[in-house]
């Protein structure tokens, strides 16, 4: 679907400009990048180096025979409907019916073969043929393939005179290419066009090593390799070391020695080399794999994936955080910071951010009339809110096809308004890709489209994906190359970048003995697997023989983080190396150790630099005088506090500076959804007043549970929390029926529920939010409610009287802060928890301090901190002389794992290794 340097909708250009004599060369690689790119030193209009893609739609145009070129996709979509439309009792029934995706594809590359192969659509009298040819005539046509394309110009050609192509060169052997394109060539003779073998084979000089390789693969005699330079084999440990060593032996040769190299890349991936050539100051080679991860094109699955029921926030986060996302990238960041708070469509935070967004817009629209201003603000966001438009369709069921259609029409429609005619070629695949999906669910042929089959069909259409755009060659006088067939003449040096297997794969022949000789009684040649072998292991060593001076062969040990495997070429050069002297085989590593290297008749110089070791970890810092006043004004929360007492450092980096981690989009786990729940159902159940009835607070918990659930908790939707969440669904409403009955059984009036409150101790200025703030009489009591596995921690804080939390929340509860008390209610247990003197139990914890002596501690040691920041020194808790330089008094004793859930230990270099 998507194209690579000259392709075939360039050929066909090519083909449009009508020359009288026009030379093509024809290679079986030659549809990309090539070497080298023109017939001659200089280009010419009616000359090209064209692959079987290229050479098809010059003929086409030539012949008039244009048509689209329709994608892989959508040929299986089709021939899909064909082959269920053939009935049933087929030799692929039963695969068809568990995966008609898989089945249509693989029947369709069988029938393509057998296209290729002289195969016209008939019974040859063997079952599986017969089959085929009945799908052959059922159903629609299907859309032709590369090998039905050139099947009728083998049938055009002697009817149609007037061709414009005079004279072909082959690039490979013609007795080694496949039958196809052998008939295609008869055809062509036979039509007046001169057929003729270029060599590209280049003999190095007498005597050299190269020439003593080439002449052993050409099957004369082996002799022993002296170590010349002009045949090598870099072994490296890494691919980045094996950057490294080719980067220092390209900037080594002058510009004039690196004229007429080229780099053969086989996974078309020069990114790491890139690296290391721009390192260097040199021009990047600029090939990139395709992929079909590409941000923008991650646009169309997501869409569709966040379509179906149970609906996933994390489908849509992901949607809204790619580097293109399908609304305003602002507006995006907001949606997903309301979906990382409350993970589901319709609470107050998604309501909110869509208000924000709705606030935005009119203010970027102000200057219109307000009345246009609104109409324009309300088409936004009707077409934003499209993509918002979440879990619709049951996955049992699938999904309508027009529906289907209609979201990668909205997908399609968005990339062409985001490309608004720049021509980016990522959003116009994206655009054609959403186009495919479109075309090939319309061959489906159905009114329903099941949800695996869809994911099929985008995943095909996605399959073949796109170079990275920004990876583009620079001028210069080194080429790339992907395949060996690419380089199609003789080159003075050739660099095989990435030698490691497994290599090229020859397909395997699906057809038994008496198929085969069926489908040769009825005129089919298929190509046999020794013939392919034959093909591609002659296009291995046909590299060697276009090497005119050096050949370097670059073979990595580990590709990436995987161990790699010997190329089949290396079998046949493994009796040639034998004996070879030294430098015939080079280690890159050797670069690291030796001051001057010899490598390929170049010498590889590295000069010791000047090194300064990294910064190091310290368990004192010192602020500068203008940090202090940062800490004026500051009102600290629970959370501060206890951040403050676990490590002074890491307080002031996070509270005091305001540092943050990166990842703000992130979906909470399934222990805080469930508690976010029970928060928000006992902040609707509990209005400010007596106590609801303990009739009917089970049910009605129960309701707003399951309303609650897909507004601020969707992802517990998902079916790997099948069984939490069933659990759950007893658990948070007896929870709240629990608390209910505890405030029916203590006598309490609810005051209010998530209120923001703020107070002081001493000097200490606080601030929190009171989860339930209860009252019996003058007395008031607040309610921590926790959703937790355990009640060890909660206990043990009561009882040793640190509680900052609770101690904190006391001083904000009242004014008179002697009235106030506060305790912890386990939801999960139904289990209240609080210290002597509390209004909430009868059964207190024996604490060693009362809540007013836990919050004077909290006050003296906040002002023993504050004051040492003052004074210029902060504290890393994590280093093991941090406790010399606690300050004197603390009544907290210093942490046992300070740095256990720290998000900045990179930041103070605790856990730094250093050298």
């Amino acid at each position: 679907m998507f194209f690579d340097d000259l392709s075939a909708s360039v050929a066909r250009e090519l083909g449009q400009a009508g020359a009288e004599a026009m030379h093509l060369i024809f290679g079986l690689s030659a549809d990309g990048r090539v070497y080298p790119d023109a017939t001659e030193a200089v280009g010419a209009i009616d000359a090209a180096v064209v692959g079987p893609a290229g050479l098809v739609g010059v003929l086409e145009v030539q012949l008039g025979l244009l048509g689209p070129i329709t994608s892989r996709a959508v040929r299986i979509a089709s021939y899909l409907a064909t082959l269920r439309a053939a009935g049933d009792g087929r030799f692929w029934g039963a695969s068809f019916e568990k995966d008609p995706w898989s089945t249509a594809a693989t029947l369709l590359q069988w029938r393509d073969d057998l296209i290729a192969a002289g195969w016209h659509g008939k019974p040859a009298g063997a079952p599986r043929i017969d089959d085929l040819a009945a799908a052959e005539d059922a159903g629609t046509t299907l859309p032709p393939g590369l090998a039905d394309r050139a099947v009728q110009l083998l049938n055009a050609l002697p009817s149609r005179p007037g061709l414009g192509l005079k004279r072909l060169t082959l690039a490979e052997p013609r007795a080694l290419l496949p039958p196809l394109w052998r008939r295609l060539l008869d055809t062509l003779e036979a039509a007046g066009v001169s057929v003729d073998q270029h060599d590209g084979c280049v003999a190095a000089a007498e005597g050299s090593d190269l020439t003593k390789v080439q002449r052993a693969l050409a099957g004369e005699k082996r002799e022993p390799l002296k170590g010349d330079g002009t045949f090598v084999v870099v072994e490296a440990d890494t691919e980045l070391m094996a950057a490294e060593v080719i980067a220092d032996w390209l900037e080594v040769g002058a510009a004039e020695e690196r004229a007429g190299t080229v780099v053969m890349v086989p996974d078309g991936d020069t990114a790491l080399l890139d690296h290391a050539l721009r390192a260097r100051g040199l021009p990047a080679l600029g090939l990139s794999a395709a992929s079909p991860w590409r941000g923008a094109l991650q646009v169309l699955p997501l869409a569709f994936a966040a379509a179906w029921q149970p609906f996933d926030p994390r489908v849509l986060l992901n949607l809204l955080m790619l580097p293109r996302p399908p609304i305003y990238r602002w507006a995006a960041k907001r949606l997903a910071r309301a979906l990382s708070s409350e993970p589901g469509i319709g609470g107050a935070a998604w309501l909110d951010a869509w208000a924000g967004i709705e606030a935005r817009l009119i203010e970027m629209h102000a200057e219109l009339e307000p009345k246009d201003a609104r109409k324009k603000v309300d088409a936004v966001l009707a077409e934003w809110r499209t993509w918002t438009d979440v879990g619709r369709f049951d996955r049992s069921l699938g999904m309508p096809t027009v529906e289907a259609q209609a979201i990668a029409g909205r997908v399609a429609a968005w990339a062409m308004r985001a490309d608004a005619g720049r021509n980016d070629r990522l959003l116009l695949a994206v655009a054609a890709a959403a186009g495919a999906v479109v075309d090939a669910i319309n061959r489906l042929e159905q009114e329903v489209v099941p949800a695996l089959l869809l994911e099929r069909i985008v995943s095909q259409v996605l399959s073949e994906g796109v170079v990275n755009p920004d990876h583009v060659p620079e001028a210069g006088s080194v080429r790339a190359v992907r395949s060996p067939g690419a380089l199609w003449s003789a080159a003075s040096c050739v660099i095989w970048w990435g030698f490691v297997g497994p290599g090229e794969r020859v397909s395997r022949d699906p057809w038994d003995r008496a198929e085969v000789e069926a489908l040769e009684a009825a005129g089919v040649t298929l190509e046999s697997s020794a013939d392919a072998a034959r093909r591609i292991g002659a296009g291995y060593t046909q590299v060697l023989q276009r090497a005119g001076e050096r050949m370097i062969f670059v073979r990595p040990a580990l590709s990436r983080d995987e161990q790699t495997t010997v190329h089949p070429l290396a079998h046949q050069l493994k009796p040639i190396l034998e004996g070879a002297g030294e430098g015939v085989v080079f280690k890159a590593e050797r670069v690291l150790g030796e001051p001057d290297a010899a490598l390929a008749r170049r010498l590889l110089t590295r000069l010791p630099v000047e090194t300064k070791d990294p910064p190091v970890g310290a368990a004192k810092w010192t602020l500068p005088a203008g940090a202090v006043g940062l800490m004026e004004g500051r009102r600290e929360s629970a959370t501060s506090l206890r951040r403050l007492f676990n490590c002074q450092f890491g307080w002031f980096a996070q509270d005091v500076l305001g540092l943050r981690p990166g990842r703000f989009a992130e979906i909470p786990g399934p222990d805080q959804l469930f508690g976010n729940l029970a928060h928000e159902i006992a902040r609707r159940l509990l209005p400010p007043g007596p106590p609801p009835s303990m009739d009917g607070v089970r049910a009605a918990a129960t309701e707003l549970f399951e309303m609650l659930l897909p507004q601020i908790a969707a992802p517990l939707l998902q079916p790997e929390y099948a069984g939490e969440l069933s659990a759950a669904r007893e658990l948070v409403p007896a929870a709240l029926e629990a608390l209910v009955g505890l405030l029916h059984k203590r006598e309490l009036e609810v005051v209010g529920s998530e209120l923001e409150r703020e107070g002081s101790h001493q000097d200490l200025a606080l601030q929190g939010r009171l989860d339930l703030l209860v009252r019996r009489g003058p007395k008031v009591a607040v309610l921590d409610l926790k959703w937790t596995r355990s009640e060890k921690r909660y206990r043990e804080e009561i009882a040793e009287g640190s509680a900052v939390q609770l101690a904190v929340y006391r001083a904000i509860s009242v004014d008179d802060r002697a009235k106030g008390t506060g305790g912890y209610f386990l939801l999960r247990q139904r289990r209240v928890l609080a210290g002597d003197g509390s209004i909430l139990t009868d059964h207190p914890i024996e604490a060693k301090r009362a809540d007013t002596e836990t919050l004077d501690v909290v006050a003296g040691d906040w002002k023993r901190w504050r004051d040492l920041a003052s004074s210029g020194v902060l504290v890393a808790a994590g280093f093991d002389g941090a406790v010399d330089h606690r300050p004197e008094g603390l009544e907290f004793e210093a942490p046992k794992a300070p740095c256990r859930f720290c998000d900045l230990t990179s930041l103070c270099r605790v856990q730094v290794e250093t050298i």
